[in-house]
């Protein structure tokens, strides 16, 4: 089991291979979300620089048809690059891929739709090398993904979650509809919240689009035993400080080493300790929820739905 880390200080990443994590994923220009859009020369230097580590580039966003062919050049350009492998979910990434015949981990990172074991068993035969759990299902789903699929699997286990995206300008438009003034940015800061729900979400918007991800962290410090079997485990360091995105790989480190050396459950407290003390909103996610639909929340759905029709 092997921890990987999003970059979003590339200050830290000499601090993260001195704590034993020698797996990444870097942005670039090309990429849906990210805090550093690295440069091909950045992204050569760094991997000069920790010859030890494996290093991937995020390409997964669903690309429009006009974008293919400099998208393919900068894959050329990756290759020289010596990366280890390419996360995307616009299978015309894959395609340009296998047509320049280039060894990359193909790793299938859609958001949402890596569910089933059935679908991630048929994508391997399509040259699918690793994959990108769905974080909207229950942990026992997950897990039980993992012993059915031959291909290694990744698990987010802390960081923001993402909720929704829209290529479409969404606060531009409300902007200029509603005619109130507020910073678009990530660093604006907006809070959506959604009607009778106490559940905040953090909506910003980009070049590429509106983007909607949690305001929380989804946490599994406290659950190694849970998820030992997959191979690589993830922490989202997006949206997080630098002492948090610090302080959080250093406590899931440790932690990994523990369990390791069989000391885990003897210190996850203290570990557990550490975290709290980041004083960020935790949550579960959808760990321990299961998907149910009840019969009275989908006819008040229709009826809403009719009554707005009319």
């Amino acid at each position: 089991m092997e921890i990987v880390v999003s970059i979003n200080h590339k200050e830290l990443l000499y601090q993260y291979v001195d704590m034993g994590v020698h797996y990444f994923i870097l942005g670039c220009p090309y990429s849906f979300y990210t805090s550093y859009a690295l440069s091909i020369d950045d992204i050569k230097e760094i991997t000069m620089r920790y010859p030890q580590c494996h290093f991937y580039v995020a390409l997964n966003a669903l690309y429009d048809q006009h974008q293919m062919n400099e998208i393919e050049e900068f894959i050329k350009a990756l290759h020289n690059c010596c990366i280890h492998g390419l996360l995307f979910q616009d299978f015309g990434i894959l395609q340009i891929v296998k047509e320049l015949h280039y060894d990359f981990d193909m790793m299938y990172a859609p958001e949402t739709l890596n569910t089933n074991s059935a679908t991630l068993n048929t994508l391997m035969n399509l040259g699918v090398k690793s994959a990108f759990l769905s974080r909207v299902i229950p942990l026992q789903e997950q897990i039980l993904i993992q012993h059915e699929v031959s291909m290694p699997l990744m698990l987010q286990v802390h960081g923001v979650e993402y909720i929704a995206a829209s290529k479409r300008k969404l606060l531009t438009n409300y902007k200029e509809a509603s005619q109130v003034d507020f910073d678009i940015s990530l660093e604006g800061d907006l809070i959506l919240k959604a009607k009778d729900s106490s559940y905040e979400f953090q909506i910003y918007e980009d070049e590429k689009g509106t983007h909607i991800f949690s305001q929380t962290r989804l946490y599994m410090l406290d659950l190694y035993n849970h998820f030992h079997q997959f191979d690589y485990i993830y922490i989202e360091t997006f949206m997080m400080s630098e002492e948090e995105a610090r302080e959080v790989v250093s406590i899931y480190s440790d932690a990994l080493k523990s369990y390791q050396q069989g000391s885990y459950e003897r210190y996850v407290k203290e570990y557990m300790e550490l975290l709290y003390r980041l004083k960020t909103p935790l949550d579960r996610g959808f760990l321990f929820d299961q998907t149910v639909y009840k019969l009275e929340d989908m006819r008040k759905m229709d009826n809403e739905k009719s009554e707005s029709n009319h």
